[in-house]
């Protein structure tokens, strides 16, 4: 089916229909959405958890056939990475953006040879987000959607787990993709990356871009609250700076959604500051329009914030409008 493309930094976002039309969803239908954009790095060998679990933000001990976890890869400064889902699925599977796979893979190699784990980019799997608005419209076939957020159901062909809030992942075998999607392209239920991504936005659900790669410290993205961060798991690459900050440190940003209007460009990373000042009091984190000149953005910003900033690079302040 045709579609076009959305780009946030340099991510290309599929949209098929207009921008008005994809980014509306109509009461009690459900939506299954083409996440061409995420990828999936296998994590291959006998000491695989192990060897997750020295690297990585989250308790990969807790990762079974039936639970995923959420995590995050940081520097040795403590900044993030890439952000990932943690699947027991045909082996052990890092699910992330396809344009940190490299950079991510790369990241973890040297630990990985020493201790004999294999990283392989894989693209046997076609990854699509479901969104569940009415149990009794289209659902996916074959595939039982699990009823709390982690769970994973699994077959030989596919692989479904919830992010909460009526949020799914799934993976499906390429030979059975294009059938799995058809009911849902017959029906118009199909959106694309775009759309899901605006879903999760609305949820505090960020992306990590290749440009935003090691610029933010995990609590400034609220990781300590999503659940991605583990305080008990012992070390991992930038553990003690994370673990610093979250028990010695005063926390004085917060992610938080705003409704903005602007005709300039929005980039991932910039920093936010008071008007007619040098003052920053945040960085602009995630984005997703929502019309012409409305954009839904995530913004890293002092717990105490004017309802008007200028950012970086930009001619003209911007009202904040706080997301309901």
């Amino acid at each position: 089916m045709n579609f076009s493309e959305y780009f946030i930094n340099n991510r290309p976002l599929s949209v098929f229909t207009s921008l008005a039309s994809e980014l509306n969803f109509e009461r009690n239908k459900n939506y299954l959405f083409d996440l061409s954009y995420l990828g999936s790095l296998s994590v291959l060998g006998e000491r695989a958890v192990e060897f997750l679990q020295g690297q990585v933000s989250c308790d990969v001990r807790k990762v079974t056939d039936k639970m995923i976890q959420q995590g995050a890869m940081c520097n040795l400064k403590g900044r993030v990475l890439a952000l990932f889902d943690v699947v027991s699925w045909h082996g052990l599977q890092l699910i992330l953006a396809n344009d940190l796979l490299s950079t991510t893979q790369s990241s973890l190699n040297k630990a990985a040879m020493l201790s004999r784990v294999q990283l392989e980019q894989t693209t046997s799997y076609q990854i699509y987000g479901f969104y569940l608005a009415n149990a009794h419209d289209l659902l996916p076939e074959n595939i039982t959607l699990p009823e709390t957020r982690l769970s994973l159901g699994t077959t030989a062909e596919h692989c479904c787990y919830s992010l909460g809030n009526q949020l799914y992942i799934i993976l499906v075998t390429r030979e059975e993709a294009a059938a799995f999607a058809l009911p849902f392209i017959d029906r118009q239920q199909i959106r694309g990356s775009l759309a899901w991504h605006q879903l999760q936005l609305r949820h505090k659900h960020i992306e990590i871009y290749p440009e935003t790669r090691g610029l933010f410290l995990p609590h400034r993205i609220d990781l300590h609250l999503s659940g991605q961060l583990s305080f008990d798991k012992g070390c991992y690459k930038g553990q003690e700076i994370v673990a610093r900050t979250h028990y010695r440190a005063k926390l004085k940003h917060g992610l938080a959604l705003f409704v903005i209007e602007t005709d300039e460009s929005l980039i991932p990373g910039k920093k936010v500051f008071l008007p007619n000042s040098d003052t920053e009091i945040g960085e602009l984190i995630d984005l997703c329009p929502l019309a012409e000149r409305r954009h839904l953005v995530a913004i890293s910003i002092l717990h105490e914030y004017p309802n008007e900033v200028l950012i970086e690079s930009h001619s003209k302040t911007v009202v904040l409008k706080p997301f309901a």
